[in-house]
């Protein structure tokens, strides 16, 4: 029986990793709507400023226009120092530790599943032996019924890469 635990786990793994990135966008695409958000608010403050000062070049400007000017100018700076600050959270938030882990879970289960494939193949293999051994031995007890008795290789030849690959510990079959 073949164990699948390392490649079950490796399958939770990446799952869980998935889950980690998808956590990690949306907390990342939250950020970056803040950051949007701020400087949307920014350039409203600067177009309404540039209207005044049009107003203001043009010779309609109002009293009130110089203290809203003023007023934006604040706003502005407020809010450029907001958006310093969500810039800095949204570069903080950024997926790509947890896009990074889920390239390394997926590379791993992907040895995981090559590993348990040849481990499968091994076992087949071990089977056939197993049977390739039986019917030998059955070979040799049919042999010594017929007065076969001085060696199991005059009654039966093993194939020569069988033969090769046990003195050199190498396989390789040329057909």
């Amino acid at each position: 029986m073949i164990d699948t635990s390392y490649t079950e786990h490796m399958i939770e793994l990446v799952a869980s990793a998935r889950q980690e990135l998808a956590e990690a966008q949306t907390i990342h695409a939250q950020d970056a709507a803040e950051v949007a958000r701020l400087s949307d608010r920014i350039n409203d403050c600067r177009d309404r400023q540039a209207a005044i000062t049009g107003r203001r070049l043009s010779g309609k400007s109002t009293p009130e226009d110089a203290a809203e000017y003023a007023a934006l100018s604040g706003d502005i700076s407020v809010l450029d120092g907001l958006l310093a600050d969500a810039r800095a959270t949204a570069a903080a938030s950024s997926p790509e530790r947890q896009r990074s882990a889920l390239a390394h879970a997926e590379s791993a289960l992907k040895d995981a599943q090559a590993q348990a494939e040849f481990d499968l193949i091994v076992a087949h293999a071990r089977e056939v032996e197993a049977a390739y051994v039986a019917a030998l031995d059955r070979v040799w007890r049919e042999a010594r019924a017929l007065g076969h008795k001085r060696t199991f290789g005059e009654c039966y030849s093993i194939a020569e890469p069988i033969m090769a690959a046990c003195r050199q510990n190498f396989w390789e079959v040329t057909q």
